[in-house]
């Protein structure tokens, strides 16, 4: 399978721009959409200054944050690793503007143009090419490429300083460039920003005067993001490529083949989990049924020799007549309450009267009460706070790699003179708007943003109810079916459901197009959200229905839902819910700074909005190919 990547000779750069012009024609970008640009690094302090031409487009990133942040699927990754973004699906969101740590990704709400409205070839050959408010990128040229030429970049370049080809072809160009200048120079390619590990496509090889062998094997080898010559035969990029990239790349028709196979078990198997737990749950409840008291609702619970269960064991509980006629009729912890004409007073003395014959029998505790004795409202609430504790750091971990990609720490020096205050004002909206209402799908297609409400508002309101009848019902005693309390999780329980079956629907019918970068993550979050609906319908309806024998059973199916959920989100599609209305944020937030105005001592910017990237950028490569100079930068363009 072929593997398509550029390489950029820095030596060969003469920040002609030549690339960044025929790119534009190529792709017919208006105006501040750059997929292809030239940054002029002036490093040093005079009389001891040197100038670098650095070319910058798309790395079509094994590991693309763009693809994993988009909420829409609009980004795919091709089997020859060529990263498109599919402008139908695109609805605007904005999350992978900022998820590119290389400033790579454009969104503009409005396009401007370089000509009159009424210049034809702008009219009908141009601006049809791309779509309004819809994330744009750099492409390789696919279009080229499928048909056997170089992107238009590569073609322009008067100094040959851009080499295109296959990685996986040791006699392509890029391939036999490698291993000639390794040989010849000593330079092997090195990544932008390793730290992201997003495994970029793109590489460079820097200036000969500075970048020498001895500087290269020395010292700071995480720099070269795995990249060394260990074969003449082979190009280095692929001798230590770390083995999991090459499985992905080379057996991707087999990988996608493989994750086709298992969501379709995984499918058939998680949904044959209840009903395997149901059964399961009937055979526990079995039990001799010879007296008085295992004719009652009770044994459910506390078992046909009153030794236990989900409450305390009744033969050892000493409690008067009135608190347990209370606990009856108004229930208590998962005991559901039992009204007159359920449970007369005469029939409920005779079970108070035969609980009291019975003996203490310790070895006669069913295993249902020593699991049941774990189930306590206090003990839950520490249990699941250190399940939420869990999700919590992780979820935190995960949000900095994310914030990280942003670049946001490079861009503070420009948001104080913006106005921190006014900076955080804009973020919140965008997380209020664009995060947790979703304005741009509702925009696109209402449809899809009521029915991905459904999930999103609907495990809201459960949250709500949670902490609701923490506060109001901590004992969980059986409430009215009118209750708000009662209400409020059924309604949102239900929407949260239907959402979820539509979800399904789509991933068996609609084309997902991801390469199985995420679909695993994806799969698994929906149907541990299914199971812990699912389940939790069941315990209500058990409940209401006086299967009291199964209730444990599915309780503890419930629980372990929950668990599941709340414990990979950090790893999972959940992970969206904090993700994308963060990164939406920060893109608000570098749109606001660009419009404002703000001087922030570039000159020439061509792509407003990826200051604090493009300088991040430059710095790391002066760092890395002359580190006395990288203490002082001054970056220009010329486009």
């Amino acid at each position: 399978m072929a593997r398509y990547a550029m390489l950029i000779d820095m030596t060969r750069c003469i920040g002609c721009d030549a690339c960044t012009v025929a790119c534009k024609q190529e792709n017919g970008t208006p105006v501040d959409t750059f997929f292809a640009r030239v940054i002029n690094i002036e490093a040093g302090k005079y009389p001891a200054v040197k100038r670098f031409y650095l070319p910058i487009l798309c790395n079509h990133c094994d590991d693309a944050p763009c693809l994993k942040a988009c909420p829409n699927k609009a980004i795919f990754r091709r089997d020859d690793g060529i990263v498109l973004i599919d402008q139908d699906r695109c609805k605007g969101t904005g999350a992978c503007v900022s998820a590119c740590p290389y400033g790579n990704v454009y969104l503009q709400k409005v396009d401007r143009w370089y000509l009159e409205d009424d210049m034809e070839y702008e009219t009908k050959h141009v601006r049809p090419r791309l779509k309004e408010n819809v994330a744009r990128k750099c492409t390789y040229c696919a279009h080229r490429v499928d048909k056997g030429l170089d992107p238009a970049c590569v073609v322009a370049c008067p100094t040959t300083a851009r080499i295109f080809g296959d990685l996986e072809d040791d006699h392509s160009a890029i391939s036999r460039y490698i291993v000639e200048e390794a040989i010849g120079t000593g330079r092997e390619p090195f990544h932008l920003l390793p730290e992201c590990k997003t495994n970029p496509a793109t590489c460079y090889l820097g200036p000969m005067s500075e970048q020498e062998t001895a500087t290269l094997h020395g010292g700071t080898e995480e720099a070269f993001v795995g990249i060394g010559v260990t074969e003449i035969a082979r190009p280095a990029v692929h001798a230590t490529r770390p083995m999991s990239v090459l499985k992905k790349v080379d057996a991707t028709g087999l990988l996608t083949e493989s994750l086709s196979l298992f969501k379709k078990a995984f499918i058939r198997i998680t949904s044959l989990l209840g009903l395997t737990l149901l059964v399961a749950a009937v055979a526990m409840g079995q039990g001799p049924k010879t007296d008085v008291f295992s004719t009652s609702n009770c044994v459910g619970c506390h078992g046909a020799a009153a030794m236990g269960g989900l409450g305390p064991p009744l033969a050892k509980t000493k409690i008067t007549d009135a608190e347990f006629q209370a606990i009856v009729r108004k229930g208590k912890g998962m005991m559901p309450a039992f009204s007159a004409d359920a449970l007369s007073d005469s029939d409920l003395n005779s079970i108070r009267d035969e609980v009291r014959l019975k003996p203490w029998l310790p070895d006669q505790v069913p295993l249902t009460y020593k699991i049941g004795s774990l189930l306590t409202p206090q003990k839950l609430s520490i249990y699941f706070l250190f399940v939420f504790g869990f999700a919590f750091l992780f979820g935190l971990k995960v949000l900095w790699y994310w914030v990280d990609c942003t670049g946001i720490r490079q861009a503070r020096p420009y948001l104080r003179k913006f106005g921190t205050g006014k900076a955080a004002l804009i973020a919140l909206r965008a997380m209020i708007v664009d995060g947790f209402l979703v304005a741009s799908l509702f925009r696109r297609s209402p449809l899809r943003w009521f029915m991905h409400g459904l999930i999103l508002y609907g495990f809201c309101g459960l949250m709500l109810a949670d902490i609701l009848i923490a506060i109001y019902n901590p004992m969980r005693a059986e409430l009215p079916l009118g209750s708000a309390l009662k209400v409020l999780p059924l309604v949102s329980g239900l929407a949260v459901f239907i959402g979820i079956l539509y979800v399904k629907y789509r991933y068996q019918k609609d084309e997902f197009i991801d390469n199985g970068v995420t679909l695993g993550r994806d799969f698994l979050f929906v149907n541990l959200l299914f199971h812990t609906i699912l389940s939790g319908f069941f315990v209500f309806f058990l409940a209401r229905l006086g299967g009291s024998a199964w209730i444990l059973t599915i309780y503890l199916y419930h629980l372990s839902s929950i668990t599941l959920l709340i414990a990979t989100a950090p790893f999972t599609r959940f992970s969206h819910a904090w993700v994308v209305p963060a990164l939406v944020a920060v893109t608000r937030g570098t749109e606001a700074l660009t419009e404002s105005g703000v001087e922030i001592g570039y000159r020439r910017e061509p792509s407003p909005g990826r200051h604090h990237k493009t300088d991040r950028i430059a710095r790391q490569v002066v760092d890395l190919v002359d580190p006395v100079k990288a203490k002082t930068i001054v970056i220009r363009y010329y486009p």
